[in-house]
């Protein structure tokens, strides 16, 4: 097996081993739907990038079916955006900015290891302040779509009461 596959591998039990044990019952939903919100907008941006020749993704899962990294861009990726949300501080905008910013660039840290390390992403007409600037922007919408949606926060508490 080629170091490729291997991270593939450890990447989906990272991260479903990470859902399942530390994730709390009340915030399994909270990160299931943030994830769902970033993977489909993940999915509009990376399919835009790959179209336009800035990434390409040579070891993929799927490669007849997608030119899209199925692992990164539809799973591991939203996870962590989903994670991000189920633990972002309710304080001021300047320490959720801070928070953004501190997840944003581990991200993209471990973005360009891939980059660097495997093959599983390469810029073709891309680098890796790009990957920031995207991951911010998805990040960043992403809230506002969930805060948006969850906006009737009294309906929120009481359906999450039923729960427990």
């Amino acid at each position: 097996m080629s170091v490729d596959y291997a991270v593939i591998i450890l990447m989906w039990v990272i991260g479903i081993f990470t859902y399942i044990f530390f994730t709390p019952k009340k915030r399994y939903r909270k990160v299931a739907v943030t994830a769902l919100i970033c993977q489909s907008l993940l999915w509009l941006n990376s399919l835009v990038h790959v179209e336009f020749d800035l990434i390409a993704f040579p070891v993929r899962e799927f490669p007849k079916a997608t030119d899209l990294l199925i692992t990164t861009e539809y799973f591991f990726y939203p996870l962590l955006c989903g994670f991000y949300l189920a633990y972002e501080p309710k304080h001021s905008l300047r320490i959720r900015l801070i928070y953004l910013c501190s997840w944003i660039s581990i991200i993209t840290l471990y973005d360009f290891i891939l980059v660097k390390f495997t093959n599983l992403i390469e810029y073709v007409h891309y680098a890796w302040y790009f990957t920031w600037i995207d991951f911010f922007c998805i990040f960043a919408v992403t809230n506002f779509v969930y805060q948006w949606f969850f906006k009737n926060k009294k309906l929120f508490r009481m359906e999450q009461e039923a729960v427990e």
